[in-house]
């Protein structure tokens, strides 16, 4: 993900508190970028009622809108994990039923 960030860009973690992750340190050095930690269950009721409302408002507009990559059914379960690990696709892999 790192060479994919512009100059000066942001990363947002979210993960498990299990995750261990290594993180490449002198790659996001050379890129002036951030890193900026998120918890939803750090969020208030009202941050959340104010986020749900946003999300609401964004679907009924027929957005955001999500660059698919690739559609896959189900049984094409093993092909997905293999595109994302080649990380040559941009954009989301949806699997169907």
């Amino acid at each position: 993900m790192v060479p994919l960030l512009r100059s000066g860009g942001t990363i947002v973690v979210m993960a498990g508190l299990a995750a261990q992750t290594p993180l490449p340190v002198g790659a996001l050095y050379t890129r002036d970028v951030s890193i900026r930690g998120f918890a939803i269950s750090n969020a208030s009721v009202d941050d959340l009622a104010a986020a749900s409302r946003a999300v609401n408002w964004l679907l009924a507009q027929g957005r955001p809108v999500v660059r698919t990559a690739a559609k896959l059914g189900l049984d094409d379960a093993a092909e997905a994990h293999a595109l994302q690990e080649g990380r040559s696709l941009r954009g989301r892999i949806v699997l169907v039923r």
